[in-house]
């Protein structure tokens, strides 16, 4: 049992490993999130997230509120609205608003879940309006029967890119990879850590950051 927790560690920490030497942003941001319904189609998520960088010390970027709302339409799939506040800890740059639409189609094979998330953004700083289109291929799996039940893990895995575009700028371009651990801790709460790598703007001037994404889950 314990030889077969470490090789899931080390398959999870492998891209902290491996890109330690190609990263130029080291990233943590805890998180907090909320789910609710009301017994219907209807869905409600809340979040909030703190980012920090730490490559030179512990420096704090920003924090950010995010209010999302779904609708299931059916044959496995859902649309969605949010919005989202971000205070950002530099005087010399404004605050962000960002309004998001979404298509989802999630399903499960056998324990398996893959979801296809298709997201709009309108990022709002300042005077300048950024639009971004994103496609999300995402995966979970329960690491021992076909149901996820209390006090056991699960991995989830992810890949993203993302197209952006701005009045009088060049087009952008990023891609996001992201592995993960998560554990039921009862019915309604789950912890969860997520790697993330991120190529930004990776046709111009490429930025690249390694996110370390940890979260708490509740549903009322």
């Amino acid at each position: 049992m314990i030889s077969y927790y470490f090789r899931v560690f080390t398959f999870l920490f492998l891209p902290v490993i491996s890109t330690a030497q190609i990263v130029d942003s080291f990233i943590v941001q805890p998180s907090i999130n909320v789910r609710w319904d009301n017994n219907s189609r209807w869905r409600f998520n809340s979040a909030i997230e703190h980012r920090n960088i730490i490559n030179n010390g512990w420096n704090a970027l920003h924090i950010q509120a995010v209010q999302f709302a779904s609708y299931e339409i059916g044959f496995y799939s859902q649309i969605g609205v949010g919005i989202m506040y971000r205070e950002i800890f530099d005087d010399q740059r404004p605050e962000e608003i960002r309004f998001t639409e979404q298509y989802v189609y999630a399903r499960k094979f056998n324990s398996l879940r893959i979801a296809h998330r298709f997201r709009w953004d309108q990022r709002i700083r300042g005077e300048a309006l950024k639009h971004r289109w994103r496609y999300r291929l995402s995966s979970s799996v329960p690491l021992s029967g076909g149901n996820l039940d209390i006090s056991e893990y699960y991995i989830t895995s992810s890949i993203e890119a993302v197209f952006i575009a701005q009045a009088n700028e060049k087009p952008g371009y990023d891609q996001r990879v992201a592995i993960g651990i998560g554990r039921a801790l009862s019915n309604n709460i789950k912890l969860q850590m997520v790697t993330e790598y991120r190529w930004e703007d990776y046709t111009q001037d490429i930025n690249r950051s390694l996110f370390i994404n940890l979260g708490v889950f509740y549903s009322l």
